[in-house]
């Protein structure tokens, strides 16, 4: 009788099961890692969009205050500044101009000041 059953019985067909079973679940785990970092890669553009965004934002913000401070270093604003105040101011004398002679500084000084 034993040899009777073992005629009948398909040989490997619990394995061609088990590796459809592991296929799947391997397939099931990349597809869901792709999904995954396709995810973080979508948010990180939308980050690198918004910081681009307000990066431009930020350099028109600086360009306009250099172009509001420039306006309010230029000679003729000072003049009317001084004038509205009474202010009566003239250049100075060359005698009484301190020139200063700047030295270089030491490499050390350079390398601390250039990182």
């Amino acid at each position: 009788m034993a040899n009777k059953n073992r005629r009948n019985h398909v040989k490997g067909g619990g394995t061609a099961m088990l590796r459809g079973a592991v296929l799947g679940v391997v397939a099931l785990v990349l597809v869901l890692l792709y999904l995954g970092i396709a995810n973080n890669c979508e948010e990180l553009g939308r980050q690198i969009k918004a910081a681009e965004q307000e990066k431009a934002d930020l350099l028109k913000q600086v360009a306009t205050e250099e172009q509001n401070w420039a306006q309010a270093r230029s000679f003729r604003n000072m003049e009317l500044l001084m004038a509205q105040y009474g202010i009566q101011m003239d250049w100075p004398q060359e005698k009484d101009i301190i020139r200063l002679h700047v030295e270089k500084p030491d490499e050390a000084v350079e390398y601390a000041q250039a990182r």
